[in-house]
């Protein structure tokens, strides 16, 4: 065979790359599956605290660190119960059991829920900006709330209701809500007017007997609203006047961002601890044996054949036939007959004896010696009846062949 063909089809130091990045490649693909919600960038034009969009609050969580608070991305369940000031913003297909579950885990703590209003579209050249289609339809926006402000209802422009009575609170303060004509305000029972729009009308109602804002017009917060300083510095003003502590919480477990105990992949716990020192160990012990089987250590073996040549091996295999079959003590009168042939031809008898005549030479010739008979040895290897007879009498029989013989 020549060299060429002999000679191995891929270099070394190629094969080590691929094996590299494919271990690589391997643990990334592991590590998305495992983490893949804290993975996600949020830019997709909905209305979240990660969205870019304009109906988006990156802007929010943005303008929160610039004036020298602290935001906090909430996608943990565990860190709903905070103390922080929490912003919710809930979409029209958030399940009320869901949000049932986020008011439950708050407690006492101030929570602003930021309603939403718009129906929006990914524009097809930048899917992280949304395009604006139009309103929602009244009811959508308070079904989440409907559990615990049932008589909550949305107004939206052209108005229909007038605004409530606030003689009582002469102080409420009022803001105006940016340039757009396409506005919304609460309306109905169950809340109290903290905040009211310029003509009267609600913008911002805590729900009786809980801490919980609701906010009508999320474009006072939003990425479009405060994109104008006026309506920035309005809202901000709302935000500082509602938050206890200097960080603002935003939560992104009802906008489908969440990892709950329940729905953590089994993968994290390889990942973090306790785990993680037993999953480097394995990697690690993987990369020994690899070391291992990748340098060879002394000249490779050679293959031995299946089946040996040569007249042994038929010997042996024939044996070992006799041997499965249970059947070695019938192989005596063989054995005595190759015995005779052997003596005969070792001590030059004559070659016209054969049979009983042979026989007779044999054993006249072994009285000298004080030998049995040939013709009694052989007689016991014939009737042997089990291995360890038919052993004996081989014995017996060589012992007289060494004695013709030496």
């Amino acid at each position: 065979m020549s060299g060429e063909a002999q000679a191995a089809p891929f270099r070394s130091r190629t094969v080590i790359i691929i094996i590299v990045v494919a271990a690589i490649a391997f643990a990334g693909f592991l590590l998305l599956i495992a983490f893949a919600p804290q993975f996600q960038s949020g830019h997709d034009g909905r209305g979240h605290a990660l969205s870019t969009s304009g109906n988006g609050y990156a802007g929010l969580v943005e303008l929160t660190d610039d004036l020298g608070s602290h935001s906090l991305i909430v996608r943990d369940d565990a860190q709903l119960g905070t103390r922080d000031l929490l912003v919710v913003t809930p979409e029209i297909d958030t399940e009320q059991k869901d949000f049932t579950k986020l008011l439950a885990s708050r407690g006492d703590a101030p929570t602003l829920v930021i309603l939403p209003k718009w129906w929006t579209r990914p524009m097809p050249e930048r899917p992280d900006w949304a395009q604006r289609v139009d309103m929602m339809w009244s009811g959508g926006p308070v079904f989440a709330l409907s559990k615990y402000a049932p008589k909550m209802t949305i107004d939206q422009t052209p108005f229909k209701a007038r605004p409530p009575r606030t003689g009582d609170t002469p102080r409420l303060a009022r803001v105006k809500v940016g340039p757009l004509n396409e506005q919304q305000r609460l309306t109905g029972g169950g809340f109290t007017p903290v905040l009211l729009d310029k003509d009267g009308r609600v913008l911002i109602g805590k729900l009786v007997g809980r801490p919980v804002f609701v906010l009508a017009d999320p474009d006072l917060l939003n990425n479009q609203g405060i994109a104008d300083p006026w309506t920035a510095r309005q809202g901000w003003q709302v935000i500082d006047d509602l938050a206890p502590t200097n960080e603002i919480a935003f939560d992104l477990t009802l906008n489908g961002f969440g990892t709950s105990k329940q729905e953590k992949s089994p993968l994290q716990s390889v990942f973090k601890p306790p785990f993680l020192p037993m999953t480097l160990i394995i990697v690690a012990a993987g990369l020994l044996a690899g070391l291992h089987g990748a340098v060879r250590f002394g000249a490779p073996a050679v293959t031995a054949r299946a089946i040996a040549m040569g007249k042994r091996t038929l010997v042996d295999n024939a044996a070992m036939l006799f041997r499965a079959a249970r059947k070695e003590h019938r192989v005596g009168a063989a054995y005595a007959a190759l015995t005779r042939d052997l003596t005969a031809q070792a001590t030059h008898a004559p070659a016209r004896l054969s049979g009983e005549a042979l026989d007779d030479y044999l054993n006249r010739s072994g009285k000298a010696e004080g030998d049995p008979p040939y013709a009694t040895l052989a007689w016991q290897a014939e009737t042997a009846e089990d291995r360890d007879q038919l052993l004996s009498a081989a014995r017996a029989l060589y012992r007289w062949r060494r004695n013709r013989t030496r």
